[in-house]
């Protein structure tokens, strides 16, 4: 019976998780601590969780830096348990679903519903800043 090979950095995409986490360490984890600055950032989020609408004449309002390099982080979590929006009532009605992670699988909704898709991505951001908080041992 042959040995079951160790998974290589490659396959385990070392470098892409070091310099990821790297950023992470560098850019974001003291705003995360900080908890004004926490605040600050999951109220800008809610303000604008797609990015600001462009108004003739003007530039599109961004989101800051640092707010950027989060939800970048957040939008990378692995597929198997991700949390996604699901329109119930087209137009009226958006929940919560988490993506099975495999194709052709059953999205499992959950019984949160929000009237517009900026609530509900803004929900899937707090989820998703909880989760990433406990990987840094952040309190909320």
């Amino acid at each position: 019976m042959p040995i079951p090979k160790k998974p290589t950095a490659l396959q385990q995409n070392y470098a892409l998780m070091a310099v990821d986490d790297y950023d992470m360490r560098m850019y974001v984890v003291d705003h995360l601590k900080d908890k004004d600055k926490r605040n600050a950032l999951i109220a800008e989020h809610a303000k604008f969780p797609r990015g600001g609408a462009t108004q003739p004449g003007s530039p599109p309002p961004l989101q800051s830096p640092t707010l950027k390099r989060l939800v970048d982080k957040l939008r990378m979590v692995p597929q198997t348990g991700k949390h996604t929006i699901v329109e119930t009532i087209p137009w009226k009605e958006y929940a919560i679903g988490i993506l099975p992670g495999a194709r052709g699988k059953p999205v499992k909704i959950t019984s949160e519903k929000y009237n517009s898709r900026d609530d509900a991505n803004h929900a899937i951001f707090c989820k998703r800043l909880k989760a990433l908080c406990a990987h840094y041992d952040i309190r909320m």
